[in-house]
């Protein structure tokens, strides 16, 4: 520890202190301040590796590490929540009954014997009462057969149309929705359906999740991807952990306000990234990429926004053990949320003279000089990306944020957790697809059941997803 202390503390004479001059002073107790914090990070960061040591130790020995508890959050410690945030919203609860759908009308008439002589009819009061009912509506077709015997031939009559197998359009699409839509189980829907009456093996459930309709979801996924980025001038991107044939690989999602488009690999590189883009070795793309600042997105985009969410968090990492670190800490990050709400104000009403005082204004802030050296430290390291940070300033339609990729990332995690990832390369490719379908149909409003069984059944008769995409041009908008 002695070796992170500055020298000039080290050999530091007390009777040579000149206790007068009330800024030798606080320049000497700023530096102490900085090493205690220093050195207590540096023993937490200790405390944590020998404990990581001793829970490995246990497992091997065939115990249990130490549980980990979620620590009380301390006032102290809370976020600093953005302004934006602290606004009170302009939100009301939704009339209920106008949205139910009504699927017959029972008229309940009053006992005529208990009405007075000079009783006078009013109408009606109406109550709805929601229920739901599952049964089979299984069928056995007796299907006619003829033989000739000049002809040496059978002839049959025909399955209705809507018959592909043994199981109908509906229900192989309500297996869908359950794993997908709703996170159940292979197992949990075996058992939700046979309860129900239908007899249906462990495979059959795998085959619909992962081999029905392939080419067809297959297809729909990069109608999706296509109509997505030519939607707008920009797409945000991100990625997560996640298991394949039990090794480790990468779920990257690519998106924006009107769609998804989810994409496993084993590797999370850069060239891995502009091959998911279509895009060659030295090729970049012309479409404004947001991320965050890992650097396998570097070098992607010939534009590239940072995510101002991203960047905060890395301010609330430092959680400083000293009060008055705790207050820098605190003011300063109040006034990041500031400056972030004049450049949200900016993206609604754009005007060129805003931009040189909101340039000003990041070099201002980021020159910042607290004494509180990591924190200073960060906002050095802000300013560096001042171009990436500020692209909102060139291109006003760019988000600040990176939060619809994060979004979408979301349900993969849960997925992740509940299943522990893919088995198969059937496998893999369903949840590429039909979370993309998914996070789709949530973003465009439109039913993800009604949207599979239309293509389980082969009708089409809804609306895809990709015209749907092409034809809201909410986010459409040139180059500056």
């Amino acid at each position: 520890m002695a070796a992170t202390i500055p020298e000039e503390i080290i050999t530091l004479d007390p009777e040579g202190i000149d206790f007068d001059d009330r800024e030798a002073v606080k320049t000497l107790i700023i530096k102490l301040l900085n090493i205690v914090e220093s050195q207590a990070q540096l023993i937490e960061e200790l405390q944590d590796e020998n404990q990581s040591l001793k829970d490995e130790i246990n497992r091997l020995k065939g115990e249990k590490g130490k549980p980990k508890f979620p620590l009380k959050t301390d006032e102290k410690e809370e976020d600093i929540p953005s302004l934006k945030a602290e606004r009170k919203k302009n939100w009301r609860k939704s009339a209920k009954k106008p949205r139910i759908k009504i699927d017959r009308t029972e008229y309940r008439r009053v006992d005529r014997k208990i009405l007075p002589p000079d009783a006078e009819h009013k109408g009606y009061r109406s109550v709805v009462v929601q229920n739901i009912k599952i049964i089979t509506d299984n069928v056995e077709y007796k299907l006619e057969r003829f033989y000739s015997p000049g002809e040496n031939k059978l002839y049959e009559a025909a399955l209705p149309e809507d018959v592909h197998g043994e199981f109908k359009d509906e229900l192989k699409a309500f297996v869908v929705y359950l794993y997908y839509a709703c996170r159940v189980t292979e197992n949990k829907i075996k058992r939700i359906l046979e309860e129900s009456g239908i007899v249906i093996s462990a495979g059959e459930i795998s085959n619909i999740l992962t081999q029905e309709k392939k080419e067809e979801l297959t297809k729909e996924k990069e109608e999706i991807l296509k109509a997505g980025l030519e939607s707008s001038n920009y797409f945000h991107t991100d990625d997560t952990g996640l298991k394949h044939k039990g090794k480790n690989h990468h779920v990257h999602v690519i998106c924006n306000e009107l769609f998804s488009a989810f994409f496993i690999t084993p590797k999370k590189d850069r060239n891995t990234i502009k091959s998911i883009l279509g895009l060659k070795k030295d090729e970049k793309t012309d479409k404004i990429m947001i991320s965050d600042d890992a650097r396998q997105f570097l070098d992607i985009a010939v534009y590239h926004a940072l995510c101002w969410i991203h960047e905060i968090r890395l301010y609330r990492k430092l959680n400083p053990l000293i009060d008055y670190h705790r207050i820098q800490l605190r003011e300063f990050l109040a006034c990041v949320w500031a400056f972030y709400d004049m450049l949200d104000r900016f993206r609604e009403n754009p005007a060129d003279g805003e931009k040189e005082k909101l340039e000003n204004e990041f070099d201002e802030l980021f020159s910042t000089k607290t004494g509180y050296e990591e924190l200073d430290k960060r906002i050095a390291l802000t300013k560096e990306k001042k171009e990436e940070l500020l692209l909102v300033l060139r291109f006003p339609e760019v988000p600040l944020h990176n939060n619809p990729a994060e979004l979408a990332l979301r349900e993969l995690v849960v997925k992740r957790k509940i299943s522990n990832g893919t088995r198969s390369e059937d496998g893999k490719t369903a949840w590429e697809n039909i979370m993309s379908l998914l996070d789709t149909c949530r973003k465009l409003g439109v039913s993800f059941f009604d949207y599979i069984r239309d293509i389980f059944s082969g009708k089409y008769a809804m609306t895809r997803l990709g015209y749907l995409i092409s034809q809201n041009i909410s986010l459409k908008s040139t180059f500056y």
